[in-house]
């Protein structure tokens, strides 16, 4: 009788199933794409096919500055253009685009590599043309503001919001942190109140009768340790800065002040999206309800507070003849967001009450903003965050388990073996009962399958391999072995 082989050792079926649902849920929380996430706009080709999948309303064009000087076009028909000259720039609508009117705007779409990598080419571009960075699938309108330095460029994010744009990997960093989801931030509003409570729920209160969540009261001087109670959530604190100072007003009592760079770096510790609203003068604090909680229509915004963005949030912030300024730093982890009124607007208030019929006032503490100091975590931070399958393990330390638990599926042959002299098997004779000794046989194999197959891989999979190798061997010299030997003819 022929002895049957399995095809598939248990262990490594096993192995295989557990690694391919660890595969599927990366793949789900890879799928759930992060705003702003990859995505940058590439040569000419790639804006052209973008603006034709959305056309602009007037005439428009990609384009491109070169290493030597020029400039180069392409119009949504796919004609090129080329031009050195200022004469040269000058006839570009009048070419490509001959049967617009004169006083027709012309929009030119570029990448982040113009405008970062050729500055001073900027200024060179046709009179009368309005310029757009393509970046993460969005387009923003460019348009410099002169100060005693020089000319600094920004971008329109919103009609109150401008983003500097000094450095390449800033700039992507606060584009994707202005579009972030309020939902997804799940901001916590505090009140600074002497005396009020040392630490912080670890989760919003919320009212029995709505639901609603209320604003958390914090003694200031317990702030900064207390934020390790609120790890990976978004704290919005109002405040009057002053030489690196928070200063607030209580309910009741004197001025209090909380010194920033060590709440900076508490949040730093503590894994927490800190924002901090700059007040115009010394506020009170909020209280009652926490308005972003809430599913209100506001004007202005897309459609409620609950499903707008950090960029609508700051927009709010600010009034139409004096927009804020965004400038953004990097470090390892984290993003730093500061944002004041433009040059040459008129100091200090923004009627936030007034604009936004008193909605946005309750989220400030009915105060007036002229600025916001944000220390966030970074956009790489985030996605680390999301590949994650068991949170608070990191996700290259998943990962590596993964590969490892395959690789010991494939040579669980060798390490089974190993096993039964570590930890012999279960005999039913030492058990009172069935369930007993299938309770120990269970926690044995999970132990087996998850802790000793990943371990032992580096040793398992080169003696998996080897016997293979060994056995293939065999099956060919038996095989060989089994043919018949052709005979030669007998001479004469």
């Amino acid at each position: 009788m022929r002895r049957r082989v399995p095809i598939a050792a248990p262990g490594v079926a096993a192995c295989g199933l557990l690694v391919a649902l660890l595969l599927a849920a990366a793949g789900a929380a890879a799928g759930s794409r992060v705003p702003g996430d990859g995505e940058t706009a590439g040569g000419l080709a790639a804006i052209a096919a973008r603006l034709r999948a959305a056309p602009p309303l007037g005439p428009a064009l990609a384009a491109e500055a070169t290493d030597d000087g020029h400039w180069r076009f392409l119009s949504l028909a796919g004609e090129t253009y080329t031009a050195g000259t200022p004469e040269e720039l000058a006839r570009v609508a009048p070419i490509l685009f001959p049967d617009a009117p004169r006083a027709a705007e012309l929009a030119l779409y570029v990448a982040p590599d113009t405008i970062f990598g050729h500055r001073l080419a900027l200024a060179a571009l046709p009179p009368g043309s309005t310029l757009y960075l393509m970046a993460g699938g969005l387009s923003y309108p460019v348009t410099p503001r002169a100060d005693g330095e020089g000319k600094r460029w920004f971008a329109q994010v919103r009609p109150n919001l401008m983003l500097e744009l000094a450095e390449r990997a800033a700039f992507a960093e606060a584009a994707w942190q202005l579009a972030r989801p309020l939902a997804t931030a799940a901001i916590r509003i505090l009140a600074l109140e002497p005396g009020g409570p040392p630490t912080l729920p670890s989760t919003p209160r919320l009212e029995p009768e709505s639901g609603r969540a209320l604003v958390d009261a914090i003694d200031p001087r317990s702030l900064t340790a207390a934020l390790a109670r609120v790890r990976g959530q978004t704290v919005l604190v109002t405040a009057h800065i002053a030489g690196g100072v928070l200063n607030v007003q209580p309910a009741r009592g004197p001025e209090a002040s909380l010194a920033l760079a060590p709440l900076f770096a508490a949040a730093e510790e503590a894994d927490v999206n800190l924002i901090v609203l700059h007040a115009a003068s010394v506020p009170r604090q909020p209280g009652g309800r926490n308005w972003l909680w809430q599913k209100v229509e506001v004007a202005g915004l897309h459609a409620a507070l609950g499903n707008a963005t950090l960029a609508d949030f700051f927009d709010a912030l600010g009034a139409a003849n004096r927009p804020l300024l965004v400038a953004a730093t990097t470090a390892p982890g984290r993003a730093s967001l500061t944002m004041l009124p433009g040059a040459g607007a008129p100091a200090p208030a923004l009627d936030v009450e007034g604009m936004y019929g008193g909605v946005l006032a309750q989220i400030t503490g009915r105060v007036s903003i002229a600025g916001v100091a944000a220390s966030l975590r970074s956009a790489e931070r985030e996605r680390e965050l999301a590949r994650r399958i068991i949170p608070g393990v990191p996700a290259a330390l998943q990962a590596a388990y993964a590969v490892l638990l395959l690789l010991g599926g494939i040579g669980s042959g060798a390490a089974r073996a190993w096993w039964r002299r570590l930890w012999p098997p279960e005999r039913i004779t030492e058990y009172a009962g069935r369930a007993g000794y299938r309770a120990a046989r269970a926690v044995r194999g999970l132990v087996f399958l998850l802790l000793f197959v990943p371990l032992s891989a580096p040793a398992s999979l080169p003696c998996a391999l080897a016997r293979g190798l060994m056995r293939a061997r065999g099956a060919a010299a038996r095989v060989r072995e089994a043919r018949p030997r052709r005979r030669l003819p007998a001479g004469p």
